[in-house]
This record gives C-alpha cells, sequence and structure tokens, in this order.
C-alpha cells in the first residue's frame, strides 16, 4: 500500500477516537432502553475496529516485498466513474426519502448501489438489499425509536 493509506487509515483512526470520546459523553442507556449516546458508541467502536485494520494492513503492506514492475504493467485506474454514481444515488435517495419513505428509498438505494459496486447476479442483489433493509428498520426504527419518514409504508402501516 502507498503511504496515502497510511496516513489516511491513521487519520480515520484519530478522528474515530475523538468521536468515541464524545460519544461517552452522552447518556447511554441501556440494550434494552438505549440512550441517545448508545448508537453513536457503536458507531465509534467499529470506526475504530476498521481504521485500525485498515492501519495494520497498510503497515504490513509497506513491509512486504514490493513485486518489480515492468514497462507493460498496467496502472490502477481511479475509480471516478463508481464514486460520482455513488454520488447520484446519495443524491437520489436524499430526494425519495420524503416522497418514498426511509424503507423503500433505502432499498432502492441499496440495490442500485450493490450493483455499481460489482455484484452481478441480480439473485444476491435483492436479498442483500431486502436484508439490509430489513436490519436497517428494525435498528433505526424499531429499536432506536429514530423518527424517519415512513412515506408510503406508514400509510399503509395506519
Amino acid at each position: 500500500m502507498r503511504s496515502t493509506d497510511l496516513a489516511f487509515s491513521g487519520f480515520v483512526l484519530v478522528v474515530a477516537i475523538g468521536y468515541e470520546a464524545m460519544a461517552l459523553w452522552m447518556p447511554q442507556g441501556s440494550l434494552k432502553f438505549p440512550g441517545p449516546g448508545y448508537y453513536p458508541k457503536l458507531v465509534g467502536m467499529f470506526l475504530i475496529a476498521t481504521s485500525l485494520g485498515c492501519l495494520i494492513q497498510a503497515l504490513l503492506a509497506r513491509r512486504s516485498v514490493r513485486p518489480v514492475k515492468s514497462a507493460g504493467d498496467a496502472v490502477p485506474r481511479p475509480m471516478v466513474g463508481k464514486t460520482v454514481a455513488l454520488l447520484g444515488l446519495l443524491l437520489g435517495y436524499g430526494f425519495l426519502l420524503t416522497p418514498l419513505g426511509f424503507p423503500i428509498a433505502i432499498c432502492l438505494f441499496l440495490l442500485a448501489a450493490i450493483r455499481v459496486f460489482g455484484y452481478r447476479r441480480w439473485t444476491i442483489i435483492i436479498l442483500l438489499a431486502l436484508g439490509l433493509t430489513v436490519v436497517s428498520y428494525v435498528t433505526f426504527v424499531t429499536w432506536l425509536k429514530v423518527p424517519l419518514p415512513l412515506g408510503v409504508v406508514g400509510d399503509l402501516l395506519d
């Protein structure tokens, strides 16, 4: 890995530690009745673990022997197209969130995002999107009581 990978993962680790410190100042509640700091604490722990893993990977990659490149080796291309597509999907999600509601908007976003980032089998894409939609709905709407717009789904539930 390049030194930019090392620097970025170190930066994310520092930000994650700061985030976790701020989350610990908030009321935590319990597993049954989570407080406003419960979810941020979980996110902070995940960020710390992920950034530590990336930092260790970057450190180990710097120590490994780098293969000698020949003149014909292709240089990896940046993922500009996928980045622009993800930005468009996020904007579309933001516009559709209120009229369609959280469950439908997040499911459509996940279907498109999973497809853009490489999966080609529709059965896998649909199962992943539906599974992640159910998990996010249960986590945010049911368990954490986040007041997300339900749109069409809210009309059906009333």
